[in-house]
Formats: structure tokens, sequence, C-alpha cells
């Protein structure tokens, strides 16, 4: 891996977000090269710092200061694009914390850019507390084909699965009580939509398992 490389196209990516206060380069707690409970087959997991929810009973309620953990630097994110290249890694989920904080918004939507374009086969997750409706200044957006060229869509279209919503402990423990974990979620209130087949549908279509390899 050629590291000086890598670090200075991480630069010229990211000029913007060095220099516009509006925008942070963002924490990461830890990344896991190989996970097999945030989504589908073996995956590359990110875990973000940064979380506006703080959510009642939260599994990792130190990734809500997003100044904890480490800077998602040239180096880290030379180690992420590493992990990912391994053939036998379905794909990458993003988690945390929030990855749609504002502090790491701009960064997740450059990474999915980068990722779709280098590994389009490999699928791309992201966990946040924040509903569909709230991800886009109109809901609508999502649901019109014609309206892809936007902004929003230019990078939320190139997600295939976004599992929204806050988890909440009361509705995870009526779950438990009901021996009906739900699968891939925290809680059963949150739902995982399948983006592609919502843009083609025209409406949200929540996303079905299928078989990997």
């Amino acid at each position: 891996m050629d590291y000086e490389k890598m670090a200075l196209e991480w630069e010229e990516e990211n000029i913007d977000a060095i220099t516009d206060d509006n925008l942070s380069v963002m924490n990461i707690m830890r990344m896991d090269e190989e996970d097999m409970l945030n989504g589908p087959g073996l995956r590359t997991v990110l875990w973000v710092s940064g979380c506006n929810h703080c959510c009642k009973e939260c599994h990792n309620p130190e990734t809500w200061d997003k100044n904890n953990g480490y800077l998602f630097d040239p180096i880290a994110e030379a180690d992420f694009f590493d992990a990912l290249s391994k053939d036998y890694i379905s794909g990458c989920t993003f988690s945390g914390g929030d990855p749609l904080n504002e502090s790491n918004r701009a960064t997740i939507e450059r990474l999915v850019k980068v990722i779709k374009s280098k590994y389009p086969t490999k699928t791309i997750w992201i966990y946040t507390g924040y509903i569909v409706q709230q991800i886009t200044e109109n809901a609508a957006i999502l649901m019109h084909s014609r309206l892809q060229t936007t902004i929003e869509i230019n990078w939320l279209k190139n997600v295939d699965v976004i599992v929204d919503g806050p988890f909440l402990c009361d509705v995870r423990k009526t779950d438990v009580e009901k021996s009906n974990d739900p699968h891939y979620r925290g809680s059963s209130n949150q739902r995982m939509i399948d983006i592609k087949k919502s843009i083609i549908n025209g409406k949200i279509t929540l996303w079905e398992e299928t078989t990997y390899e």
C-alpha cells in the first residue's frame, strides 16, 4: 500500500472539509476488518464517533462525542480500503455513533461514492438514528427517479441498505420477550431499507435477505 500517495489523494479530496468551518473530518472509534453481525456476508465495519440521538441503554455511548476515538486520517483510510479490497469481503458497514451525524456526513458521502466506483459489486450498509424522511430534505426525493441527479440522491443511490431509526430499549425488551430478535437491528422499530428497490418502486421497500456465497 502506497501510504504517501494515499495521503496526497486524501488531502486533495478533503480540502473543502479541511478548510470549511462548517464541515469536520470525522473521528472513528475502531474498524473491524471482518464482521458478520452488521449486515450479510463478511464485512468491514467502520465505527464512527458523533451521535446526537443518545438512545437510552445505547450499547456504544462512548461514540456519542464526535471528538472521541481517533481521526480518520490518510493512514486510517488506507487501512480501511485495504481491508475492503479483499475478495472475500462482501461489503462495508458504517455504524457508530451515527455516520450521518453532521460531523460525519461529508466524509461518509465521499466514501460511498469512492467505494462504489472502486468496488461496484460490494454492498454498502449504513446504520443511522435518523429515519429516511429526515435524511433527505424532502422524502419524495427518494421516491422519484427524475430527481436522482440532486445532490442528496447523487450519493444516496450508491447505498444498498440504510437501517434507520433510533434504538428503542423498551421495544428491544419486548422483542426479546417474544423471542423475536431483530436480525441485523438493535430493535424492531428500525427498518432495513433497500435503497435501490425503493427508488425503483417509488416507495419505501424493505430489504429481504438473500443467500450470499
